[in-house]
Parts: structure tokens; sequence; C-alpha cells
């Protein structure tokens, strides 16, 4: 699907409100008729919510603001229940989390691949359509809002959630999480993006304070959350654990009101994430418009919200608002008129999907002397050794997972150790088994070869130790193949604290059987799933690694359709792979996490911290090969009336096989503690051989602005350095606008 305004123009809408308050932007005029459509239909909604709010008696709208059900006791097997108002036809409203699927605990559901994997698509039509077909499945188990939106920036890449999120830059977070909400909105599914916001890790997120200074939370940390909330108004905001700047997200009149409600004028609700809520009358006029509670200490219960307002700390108008919101976000959404009802899902279909995307996502990291893709003819033993890949693949941790997997889990977790905790908890399934390992699906690919596994069995622990007679027993069985695949995984998830390394750590010896392997056999392929980068120690030892992220029940024929040139990889990486941990702007001395994270580095956060220290990463942000080659030429930069950039360029595809490449423009803005570059707008492009195609990007003005804390705007800043690449370093073209 060709997104016609996509992606410069696109922002330009999802910015151009801030933009016009301050700055002489026509970026409405780039902004499609449904934009005025919508405005009308919006209009409408809040009459018709403002006019149900004038019939509902004060319990009515007290059960409004409060999830009705304790999290443990949803129907459905869901996170959180709004009773609804029968004699007004207002109907319950049941949600789910919903980041890599529906997250019902009772109810059988498909696993998506990672959320990390869909940034790495870099493609905004991918995005719509996964919010889309979650957004589906959910319907059809009775839930009509999703929890899944994630996009808190990779600042920390060890962070326990990163696979839920979308990368560490905030145009391209931003642009792909508008998507998936537009995406789950289009099927009457009430979308929400979280965690608003600081909430960059999981060491001390109960409470624990992110100190955060002006300039740093607009240009880095909200700008995803702004180009989501204006451009897709997504019916639900929620606010995280943490503390901003000494205040509690969910009371922090700053981020809630002044920022999201004034600012940005965004009309939806803002919800607390469970058990977040820390006050009643405070937390109100702050902002929060729901609490959702775990079943312990609550705040927004009627009794107490009633005695706030016999006592005059909020206001009746400020309950009238609290319901409205929600109201119009029903009304909008098409959830009041038509509520979701249970029914018969397609898993077929849904799989296929995952599959699909999953081959979208993979990053190919190495690829020496063409190793890949794999010619079925040429082999005939093929070596697959760990990563369970005769059974399952991984998947990651806590509400970011579904829980009643369609395809089954494997019970125990021996053997798993985050820091300090032990087990799987809530995590019932990090082992997803599926129809079609990747064993299976190798073999299919290679009828004629035999492939032979060598690891872990589904008898024993999950994430049993290889053994010395194990890692000596696969390197034997590499020595008498044709090549050897090597899985190796890093889970992670919430509630389990952050990775204390990004080294492969369960089991702690998968380096050494990656080492072992590959000097046995030269022709080495490592396939990695993880939700955050991986350090390499065996990186100049092998001939190819594809980056697979937590894959979803599709990933073991995507995986192998990626191997033997099925699908051409695409992918690019939304995160910086690093050499070493000390390379990390997060790491310190010792790589001890801040429980009150101070981010000293301000705007040097992800790709722009290695370029402005000059650290040479090991795979940078944007990066990503492909099995054909793509060549740039014929840059043009021009000026447009309002401030508007032109960025106008070919991209050739002159390799032998049709592929798809990600071309991206990075800006280099002269102002005083603006990174050497940063990520303004990309394209994915696809070419057969031979094929050439002019590609077009508008910069739009507020993507040459930075924040004036001074006068509390943001200021255009003319002059800036252009930059075409394959990724934030490779550049082929450079310009000045």
């Amino acid at each position: 699907m060709q997104k016609k305004l996509w992606p410069a123009v696109a922002i330009a809408a999802a910015v151009s409100a801030a933009a016009h308050a301050e700055l002489p932007t026509p970026g409405l005029d780039f902004a499609p008729l449904s934009t005025v459509l919508n405005a009308f239909a919006s209009a409408a909604a809040h009459r018709r919510a403002e006019t149900l709010v004038g019939k509902m008696t004060i319990d009515e709208k007290l059960q409004f603001i409060h999830s009705e059900y304790a999290m443990s006791a949803v129907p459905g097997g869901g996170a959180g229940y709004i009773q609804g108002v029968p004699r007004l036809g207002i109907p319950d409203l049941n949600m789910a989390d919903s980041s890599t699927g529906s997250g019902s605990t009772s109810q059988a559901s498909t696993t998506f691949p990672s959320t990390i994997g869909l940034a790495a698509s870099w493609d905004p039509a991918l995005a719509w359509n996964f919010g889309k077909q979650i957004a589906i499945e959910l319907r059809q188990q009775g839930f009509g809002m999703g929890l899944g939106g994630g996009t808190n920036l990779a600042r920390e890449p060890r962070g326990g959630r990163l696979f839920e999120y979308l990368g560490e830059d905030p145009v391209l977070a931003g642009e792909m999480l508008a998507e998936r909400t537009d995406g789950t909105q289009s099927q009457k599914v009430i979308a929400t993006i979280k965690h608003y916001m600081g909430n960059e890790q999981e060491h001390g997120r109960n409470g624990g304070n992110s100190q955060i200074d002006e300039r740093t939370m607009r240009e880095l940390y909200l700008l995803p959350f702004e180009i989501a909330a204006r451009r897709a108004q997504p019916g639900s905001v929620m606010c995280s654990y943490n503390r901003v700047n000494g205040t509690y997200a969910c009371e922090n009149s700053h981020i809630l009101n002044d920022v999201l409600k004034n600012d940005w004028k965004f009309q939806g609700q803002v919800q607390s994430d469970w058990g977040a809520a820390q006050s009643t009358a405070p937390a109100i006029n702050a902002g929060l418009d729901e609490e959702e509670d775990v079943g312990s200490t609550v705040y927004l219960t009627p009794t107490l919200v009633k005695q706030a307002i016999a006592n005059g700390s909020v206001s009746t108008a400020r309950l009238n608002d609290m319901v409205e919101r929600k109201l119009y976000v029903m009304i909008r959404t098409g959830v009041m008129d038509d509520p979701a009802k249970a029914g018969p899902i397609n898993f077929a279909a849904a799989n296929a999907f995952t599959q699909s995307a999953e081959e979208q996502s993979m990053v190919l990291l190495k690829n020496a002397s063409n190793q890949l893709p794999l010619a079925a003819g040429a082999l005939s033993r093929i070596a697959v050794i760990g990563g369970h890949a005769d059974a399952a693949v991984l998947t990651g941790g806590g509400s970011g997972n579904t829980r009643d997997p369609v395809t089954g889990a494997f019970a125990g977790c021996g053997g798993l150790t985050f820091g300090t905790s032990t087990g799987c908890s809530w995590w019932t399934n990090p082992w997803l088994k599926l129809n079609t390992p990747l064993v299976s699906a190798i073999q299919s690919l290679a009828p004629q070869a035999k492939v032979t596994f060598s690891g872990n069995s589904d008898q024993q622990s999950p994430f049993a130790a290889y053994t010395q007679q194990q890692i000596s027993d696969a390197a034997t069985l590499a020595a008498n193949s044709d090549v050897a695949i090597v899985v190796v995984a890093q889970p992670a998830g919430e509630d389990f604290g952050d990775l204390t390394s990004l080294a492969l750590a369960n089991p702690t010896n998968q380096d050494a059987l990656v080492e072992a392997v590959a000097a046995a056999n030269p022709h080495t392929i490592v396939v990695v799933e993880s939700g955050n980068p991986v350090l390499m120690p065996w990186k100049d030892s092998v001939s190819a690694i594809v980056e697979a992220w937590y894959p979803g029940e599709g990933g073991g024929k995507a995986i192998a359709n990626v191997l033997f040139g099925k699908v051409n990889p695409s992918g690019k990486l939304p995160v910086t792979f690093p050499v070493r941990d000390q390379d990390t702007p997060t790491w310190g001395t010792n790589g001890a996490f801040a429980t009150n994270p101070v981010y000293t580095e301000k705007l040097d956060m992800g790709y722009r911290w290695y370029d402005s220290q000059n650290i040479t990463p090991m795979f940078e942000f944007g990066y990503g090969l492909s099995y054909t080659h793509f060549a740039y030429s014929g840059l043009s930069v021009l000026h447009l009336p309002g401030n508007l950039i032109d960025v106008s360029f070919n991209v050739r595809n002159d390799g032998r096989v049709a592929g798809a490449e990600v071309p991206q423009v990075y800006l280099g803005v002269p102002y005083q503690g603006e990174p050497p570059r940063r990520l303004v707008g990309w394209d994915k492009v696809g070419l057969n051989p031979g094929e050439s195609r002019r590609v077009h990007m508008i910069v739009t003005q507020r993507m040459q602005s930075v924040w004036d804390t001074t006068n509390s705007r943001w200021q255009y800043v003319p002059g800036s350095s252009v930059f075409v690449g394959a990724s934030s370093r490779d550049i082929r073209l450079q310009g000045h606008s």
C-alpha cells in the first residue's frame, strides 16, 4: 500500500497544529480530506457525549472513571472493565493488553512478532495492518479497547520491555505508532498509547524519578507521543508508574494538562497504568481521567471521588469532563454504537499475517561472501543448532505477551534468571511452540538434504545451560555438515527487571556454543531471537547473522524463507547495536541502574550518542543488508514556501534480484546542543533488478526546529545540512538546505 503523504508530509499533518501556533508553516495545506471530515465527526461526537453526560446520575458518572473489576477478575481474561449504562444505550467496555496480540488470559490468541521487529520493517503500511489485524482478534474476543501502543524510546538498550517498543528514534517511533493506532481504530477498537512518559527502564519504574530537561523531553521523549496523538487521535494515553522531574506521571499537570491536553489539544482520555494512580484530587486535577487498579490501593473509587467533590477539592465540571472524554472516544471510534462481540477467529489468516510481518522485519546484519541465501540444491547436510529451533521460538515476557497462545507453550522456566529474579512469574510461555518450527521449515525447503538438530530437547528445561558435551557434539555435527545454522536467544520481559548486560545470558554459554561451531565450520549462520541489541564477540568468526527479534508464531517459516531467499530481507535496525556495554550512554562506570535516572546525555541518545562521542557501533541505527544492492544518485534540495524543503534523489537496484530499500534523510541542524544528525524522513522503495525511482521527501519547518526553552515554543533554524543514506552512518549523498 503506497502512502502518498508518508513520511514527511504525514509528519507535517502530525505536528501542524503546534507549528501554526508559533510558526508560519502551511502544514495543514497537506492534510488529507479525511482530516477535515474527521473534524466534523469529532464535533458531533463531542455534542453527543455532552448530552449523555447531562443525563447521567452521579453514580453512573463515577463508574466511568474507575475499572469495575480488579485485573484478575476481568471477564474474558482482559485487563480492565468499565460498566456501561444500559438505560442510555452506553455499552460495557472491556479492554486487553495487545502489544504482540491479545493478552487475554483465558482465550486462545495469535502471537504476532514483537513490535521492535515491526519498527525494524520501517514500513508504516505494515504498522497500520499490524494494528488492524490485532484489533480484529480483540473484537472477536469481546474487547473494545487495546492497550498495545508502547512507544518509550530505547534510551536504555538493556530495557526489559524494549521488545514492546519502537526503537530509539522519536520520528520513526511516532510515525509507526500513529499508523498502528489508525489501523486499530479502523476496526472500532479504542487504541491506547503508552507509557507516558520517561518510562525507559524497568529498574525503579514504580516511583523512580526520571529527570529530564524540557528541551530533551520535547525533542525526544514527548515527540513520538505527539506525532501519534496529533496524527491518529488515539482514544487513550496511559500515564506511567514513574515520576517525571519529581512528580508522578499520573498526577503531573505539566505533561498531562500543559502539554498533552493544552499544547497538543488531545481530546481523548488519560488512563493510569495498573496501580499507577497515587492520589485522588491531585491526580484528577492534574489531568488523570480514569484509574486502572490491580486490586490493592485505589484512589478514584466512587466513595473517594464523592468526598473530593463534597469538600471542593474536585469540581463537578472536572468530573463531567472526565466522563465526556470517555464517551467521546467511544462514540468517535464506533464502540458506542457497535460494541465488540465475541465471535469466531480466523487463526489461519492471522498466522499467515504474522509470518508475512516477520519476513519484513528481519534484519540481515552480516553476509560474508554471499553465504546467504542458501541454495537448497547444493546442500546435502544441514545442521541446526540451539535455540529450541526444533520446536519453538522465543517470545517477550509480561503484559506484552500473549498469555494463552494458539500454538501452546512449554512448561517450566528452569535456568531463567534476570538479575535478582528467577523463573517466569506471569510469563507463562517464554518459548512459543510452533506448528512448523525452524527445523521443519528448513527441511521443507531443502527436501533432498538431511537436516539434523542439536540442542536441548522438549523434555529438558528450556533454558538449561549447554553442557560441554553438548557443545562438543554440536561442533562435531557442524564439522560434518555443509552449513551450520545456530539459533541464539536473549529473553527479556516486564517485571523481570532490565538485562544486566547485552551479552547472551540465558543460557550464559551460548557464545561458547557459537564459537565452537564457527571453528568447526566456516559456513556458520547465526539467527538471533531477541528484543534488545545483542553483543556478538563471535561476529568476525561467522559468515552470516540474521536478527529475527521475537518472531511470533509464523517465525519458523519466516526465518527459513529468508535464509533460503524466498524472501529478500529488507529490515533496518531501529536501535543501535554496540560493540560493548560500556559504549552505551546509560552504562556509567559499572553498569548499575539508577533508580532515579538523570538524562545527562540530553539529546545525544541512541545513534546520536555514538555520533556525538565518535564511538563506532557494531551495527548502526538504520543498518540492514539485502540480497541485492542499491545505488543512490542525483540529490536535489529545493526550498518551498513555508520553509519546507523538498529533498529528492534517485535509488536504483543495481543487483540481480528484486528487493526493497529504505533510504533515510537526516538533518544536521546548526544549533547548540543538537546532535550531528537526526532522522527527519524515509521511504521504503521496492525495486526490480535494474529499476530506478526518483524519491521525494518533504521536510517540514517543524522538523528543522528546536525547542526554545526561553519562550516555550518551537524555533525554526535555517541552514541545515542534508544527509541521505542507507543508514545513519552509510551516508550516500550530502547537501545543504
